[in-house]
């Protein structure tokens, strides 16, 4: 079609990200041009953004505050009566290309292609509005970017009109993160004395709460001493009963009891059992899997999934369910049909378990080995988990066992009254099944053929042992949590019904960038798979509770419900942020907390156990550092990321080097060891171990230089980056040859240069 000038009509396709809108226009059967901000092609214009271009204005920026103190207590809360947005750094050209785009008369159509979720939907949404246009936008819900994927959502593609109450959604989320951190991170930060640095976001400080409850109930649990009565014969038996510690004597009593008793096999049934498959992953479970398989961090799992998907091999990663709607049944067919005569279609289609994204899975795109050998080492990793799990769900031949369970009877030989039973279980596998495919490291209980009547051996004493304090958060166990706080253990099933009408601790989205940040902020530490809380987060928790500032995870599930409750047109934007703003103005009145709201710091300096190393005062005591009251001596409490425990700090402050500590964290994230040496103020810096002197092993034979041992051979100290200098290596291990060379054998050839 050609517009009433004669030019001929364009689509305007404006794509969330460039990877995204590379794959679009590998989709379209159009020759594209690069333009500076832009591609173009006889029929679409395609304007790949960078994620949000725009961001919201801080108080600052606001004219009605100009003038203002915005830190001020006095000055708070501020509730903008239009929340406006500027133009974030570096992206004044795409916003700028953009609205001349739109300006152009031949462009009669806008395409929205943010990603299929809210914050994809307003990430486009706000620069059309702050653009002002008026031209008609449709809204393809892209669930895969493959070519097929692409083009059948480019098919369906729908008037953005429709999708509204996500837009509102999206903004009500939005707009009430910036009121509750923004309000609730100033007036913290004030009472508690620092100029910055308390972080009172709504999702960031549920987190924070979680992490610093679990682990003070772990400081806090004083265990309970008890015997339990074993045995560790051929089969191991463990008595119901439990002795306090006082009860020492009993239980020994008990133990000879039983074992001057008959174990007599009373009952062995055997059942064949099918196990279940494991789900498909949702974005929480597969970074949990990855966590424990390859010690990824969620943000790492989410970076690569993310890879994934913008390469068209599995499905949109931000997914919370492990479910799949029922319109995805073609295309989960088309690629078990691929797959061969070992798979087929599994009950795993529920639409009331799917909230716009079904699981992640493979798109069966992969294709040749090449094509996966070109992804990055992490990409293949996470693609291998997603594919392996698909055919796990979908394997034809089911996982069986043989489960055996033997009924015990303690008797006393004479009267032959039972004095304890005994049930006792094990397992034989039958058939793989979907194990073929999805490893599970699971202890198997084998019994030995027991037959009724028989008397089993055994050894009963009592063993001392005493309650465990709850564990730790991982990442697979917060990450549940975050899904469904709610649940009364980590086992439990997840409520959908609860989690898709907002009853969560963030979104998919979001959770692994506020994570990181509460990582980053010194909140809370990850090591391996575990979460633990830091003095910055302790801080964090209880000025917060002391200002009556409510991080539960109930109040948050709250606000994230009524949230949800705006895309279902059960509740406005206008309602919630009400309802959020009178909590905000309650707590900087100071209703519900001790004191004035209008006073001064609620945590000044406390003074210390220690003192001050060059005046002998008692050093006052910060939850960042321990300062003289002088000011002539400062000793921060973290170092590189690191937080000092007392026989560190004792070490500083007695002016003597500390042994090698390990755990300090570069700006980059890298870890590293060091020693730490404290100079006359309380400064301290670092003391590496030097590396041992090389040793030569010999003379090079080109050059004449000394040849040292690196870590894949022997080099000339004459070689230089890039290739330059001389090139001499003897390396350890010849590909050719396939021989190793040890650093003896090298010093010999050297020797007779041979």
């Amino acid at each position: 079609m050609t517009t009433a000038t004669g030019n001929t009509e364009k689509k305007l396709i404006i794509a969330e990200k460039p990877s995204l809108g590379r794959a679009i226009m590998s989709s379209l059967p159009e020759k594209f041009e690069k333009n500076e901000e832009y591609y173009s092609s006889e029929h679409y214009y395609v304007v790949p953004l960078h994620g949000h271009i725009l961001e919201l204005k801080d108080f600052e920026d606001y004219k009605v505050n100009e003038g203002r103190g915005m830190w001020n207590v006095k000055n708070l809360p501020f509730f903008p009566e239009q929340y406006e947005y500027r133009i974030s750094k570096g992206n004044q050209k795409i916003y700028n290309c953009i609205r001349r785009l739109l300006k152009e008369p031949q462009v009669t159509e806008v395409i929205h292609c943010g990603d299929a979720d809210r914050e994809g939907q307003i990430i486009v949404d706000l620069v059309l509005e702050k653009i002002g246009n008026s031209k008609p936008v449709t809204r393809p819900f892209i669930k895969s970017t493959t070519k097929a994927g692409l083009q059948q959502a480019f098919a369906e593609r729908r008037p953005n009109e429709e999708y509204r109450n996500i837009n509102a959604e999206g903004k009500t989320r939005e707009y009430v993160d910036f009121d509750f951190g923004k309000n609730l991170s100033r007036f913290a930060s004030r009472k508690a004395g620092v100029r910055t640095g308390l972080n009172v976001g709504r999702v960031i400080g549920a987190i924070v709460t979680a992490i610093y409850d679990r682990d003070m109930e772990i400081e806090n649990f004083v265990p309970r001493e008890f015997f339990k009565v074993e045995s560790d014969g051929e089969v191991k038996l463990t008595s119901k009963r439990e002795f306090s510690k006082e009860e020492a004597a009993a239980a020994q009593d008990y133990a000879d009891r039983l074992n001057e008793a008959d174990a007599v096999v009373t009952g062995v049934k055997k059942a064949k059992q099918t196990k279940k498959p494991p789900k498909l992953f949702s974005q929480t479970d597969l970074q949990g899997a990855a966590n424990k398989r390859y010690g990824f961090s969620p943000k790492r799992t989410l970076k690569a999934a993310q890879a994934l998907y913008e390469k068209g091999l599995i499905t949109y990663p931000r997914t919370n369910t492990n479910f799949m709607a029922q319109g995805d049944r073609p295309m989960v067919g088309a690629i078990l049909k691929k797959m061969g005569d070992d798979f087929e279609m599994k009950p795993v289609f529920d639409d009331s378990k799917v909230d716009g994204h079904s699981a992640i899975t493979p798109t069966g795109e992969a294709g040749s080995s090449e094509k996966y050998r070109k992804l990055g080492a992490d990409e293949q990793k996470v693609y291998m988990m997603v594919l392996n799990r698909f055919k796990a769900v979908f394997c034809k031949e089911p996982c069986t066992v043989l489960k055996t369970t033997v009924t015990i009877d303690a008797r006393d030989p004479k009267s032959g009254e039972s004095i304890e039973e005994f049930k006792v279980s094990g397992e034989v596998p039958l058939t793989p099944g979907w194990k073929k495919y999805e490893h599970v490291n699971e202890q198997v209980n084998q019994l030995p053929d027991l037959k009724e009547g028989e008397l089993v051996e055994h050894d009963f004493q009592p063993v001392a042992s005493q309650t465990k304090p709850p564990a730790h958060y991982t990442v697979t166990t917060l990450g549940k949590w975050m899904q469904n706080p709610f649940r009364r253990s980590e086992e439990d099933e997840i409520d959908y019904a609860k989690m898709l009408s907002g009853m969560e601790i963030g979104t998919e989205a979001t959770r692994a960038a506020i994570i990181d940040k509460a990582i980053a902020k010194s909140y809370i530490d990850l090591t391996k798979n575990t979460y633990t809380i830091q003095p910055n987060g302790r801080f964090l928790v209880e000025t917060c509770r002391a200002l009556g500032i409510d991080m539960s995870s109930v109040k948050t599930a709250e606000m994230g419900r009524d949230t949800k409750a705006v895309s279902r047109g059960e509740k406005t934007c206008e309602e919630v942020l009400g309802e959020v703003r009178e909590e905000i103005r309650r707590i900087i009145r100071g209703e519900g907390q001790p004191g004035d709201a209008d006073a001064g710091p609620i945590s000044g300096p406390k003074q210390s156990r220690y003192t001050c190393p060059r005046c002998g005062q008692p050093l006052q005591e910060t939850f960042q550092k321990l300062e003289c009251p002088g000011g002539d001596y400062s000793l921060w409490k973290s170092v590189a990321k690191k937080m000092l425990d007392e026989k560190t700090i004792e070490t500083l402050l007695a002016g003597k080097t500390t042994p090698l500590l390990r755990g300090f964290k570069s700006k980059t994230g890298r870890s590293f060891g060091a020693r730490l040496v404290p100079a006359e103020d309380g400064s301290v810096s670092f003391e590496f171990d030097k590396a041992p002197e090389k040793v030569s092993l010999g003379n090079c034979p080109k050059c004449g230089k000394p040849v040292y041992e690196n870590k894949k051979g022997f080099g000339c100290s004459g070689w230089k980056p890039g290739g330059k200098g001389c090139d001499f290596v003897i390396w350890k291990y010849d590909r050719a040859t396939k021989k190793k060379t040890t650093a003896e054998e090298a010093k010999n050839l050297l020797a007779n240069r041979t």
